[in-house]
């Protein structure tokens, strides 16, 4: 098996989205493919942009086997803050490093963004199994983030 983490394409929206789907559906969230597609230009690089999305692709299979969002912004209190959302991996794929090389490419960009610290999310049902491999990479739990559905679509 034989990885590359790459930027997310838009011939890659068919992949993502059933990665996205999987991830939905696991940690309880709604997912909607029309809106997927709509916001498809906010999942490819643009210089400039502190957004982008990684793609982790089988080269033998040339699938996109895991996906995560990359994400500086400026917070109200003055600090820079890197985000890494919606990872996700395909399940046959779980458990091989593909997690960790998703989050290696990650943390590389967002220092070279000079961040001053980077929050994962990471949804309840996952706490458990992610907080050893993500203390490995030298993160530490802070805070859990409460939500409220508004509209439902």
């Amino acid at each position: 098996m034989k990885i590359k983490i790459r930027n997310y394409q838009p011939s890659d929206s068919d992949d993502t989205m059933l990665l996205m789907r999987t991830l939905a559906n696991e940690v309880g969230l709604s997912f909607n493919p029309e809106k997927w597609r709509e916001s498809d230009y906010l999942r490819v690089f643009s210089p400039g942009l502190r957004r982008q999305t990684l793609v982790a692709e089988d080269e033998e299979t040339r699938r996109v086997v895991g996906m995560g969002m990359v994400e500086a912004r400026l917070e109200p209190t003055g600090h820079f803050v890197g985000y890494l959302t919606n990872w996700v991996v395909d399940k046959k794929y779980r458990d091989k490093g593909v997690g960790k090389m998703l989050a290696e490419a990650a943390i590389e960009i967002l220092s070279k963004l000079k961040v001053d610290a980077i929050r994962v999310d990471v949804g309840m049902n996952f706490v458990d199994k992610l907080s050893e491999r993500l203390k490995k990479l030298g993160f530490t739990p802070v805070y859990v983030v409460f939500e409220k559905k508004i509209n439902a679509r």
